[in-house]
This record gives structure tokens, sequence and C-alpha cells, in this order.
């Protein structure tokens, strides 16, 4: 599948785009919506906690959208085969000292 999409990728960034909104579980014309690579990279910097600035993403969309949605892809393609897990706890009250 990878693979299909890093060519699609290649050839096509409105495919690589098409899949990366399945992958994240929206509609393919997610793509068609104004701003929706920014959401796209957007969310995959906050659920992978990619250090960045949502000036530095909007920059590079707009800059460089080929490139974006290639970024895109192959992180998540990195991080699927990684498989690296955050774990946040709160502090319980027996775990604080009296």
């Amino acid at each position: 599948m990878w693979l299909l999409a890093g060519v699609c990728g290649a050839l096509c960034s409105p495919c690589l785009e098409c899949d990366l909104a399945r992958h994240y579980g929206e509609c393919l014309c997610f793509p068609l919506l104004p701003g929706s690579t920014l959401a796209l990279r957007v969310g995959a910097r906050e659920k992978y906690k990619i250090r960045g600035t949502l000036c530095e993403d909007w920059m590079a969309v707009h800059c460089c959208w080929p490139f974006v949605v290639c970024q895109v892809a192959r992180e998540l393609k990195r991080r699927a085969t990684t498989q690296i897990y955050e774990i946040n706890t709160a502090p319980t009250a027996k775990d604080t000292l009296v």
C-alpha cells in the first residue's frame, strides 16, 4: 500500500493526499477543502508530538505543498513501523507528598 502511495506522491500529490485523508479516516473529498493539507500536517505533528509551530506548518504548506504531502506520508509510514508510544499520567492522591 505504501509503495503505491509513494509512487502516487511522486507522480500525483493529490492522489497521495487522498490516501492520507483515508488513513486519517476522512472522506476522500477532504483534500478538496481549503486548508485540508494544513490540517493533515498539524494533525500529524500533534499526534506524534513533533516539534514545530502552526506558522511553520502554514509556510511549508503554502510554499511547497507537494513536498509537505510527501513529508506527512513519509512520517506516517515511519511512525507506523516503529510503533512509538508516549504515556502521560496524572499524579494521583497517593503519589503526592503529604
